[in-house]
């Protein structure tokens, strides 16, 4: 017989947000800018996985339906890289609460979703798109860490 386990599972849940400290892209330092994501459970990323896995469903359907009555399948212009980017930028911004003020050059940049879009889609910046992907596609950043035993 296995020993019991002092382990609270409610300690592992995913917070309903969490923080990215964006570190330089040569140093790896971390910066003074933040990004505040909403969580996997959080509604807006709900809200965003239900959009995208909609939009799947939706090909998916005409694609069979087209099979089953012998019809050519639906004509879809394959998607070109500058729009894959759109897309992840779009689902990014939707899971972006808020980030700090950061200077550009002689401008202050306060978030928006615009702003937040229009740095993730500078390609001078791709070092930041590739953080925040990388961020956003580990699940355990939104996990808080244990206290000490």
């Amino acid at each position: 017989m296995m020993d019991a386990i002092d382990i609270d599972l409610g300690t592992l849940d995913a917070q309903d947000e969490a923080e990215l400290v964006i570190r330089h892209p040569k140093t790896r330092e971390p910066t003074t800018w933040v990004w505040t994501f909403y969580g996997p459970a959080h509604a807006k990323t709900r809200a965003l996985a239900d959009r995208v896995s909609r939009e799947a469903l939706r090909r998916s359907v005409a694609e069979r339906q087209a099979r089953i009555n012998g019809e050519p399948l639906p004509d879809e212009d394959p998607q070109t890289p500058d729009q894959i980017r759109a897309e992840t930028v779009d689902s990014i911004v939707a899971r972006t609460k808020a980030f700090t003020p950061v200077k550009l050059g002689d401008q202050q940049i306060v978030f928006s979703p615009d702003a937040a879009r229009a740095l993730l889609l500078d390609r001078k910046k791709a070092w930041l798109f590739v953080q925040i992907v990388n961020y956003l596609k580990a699940e355990e950043n939104f996990i808080q860490p244990s206290a000490p035993s």
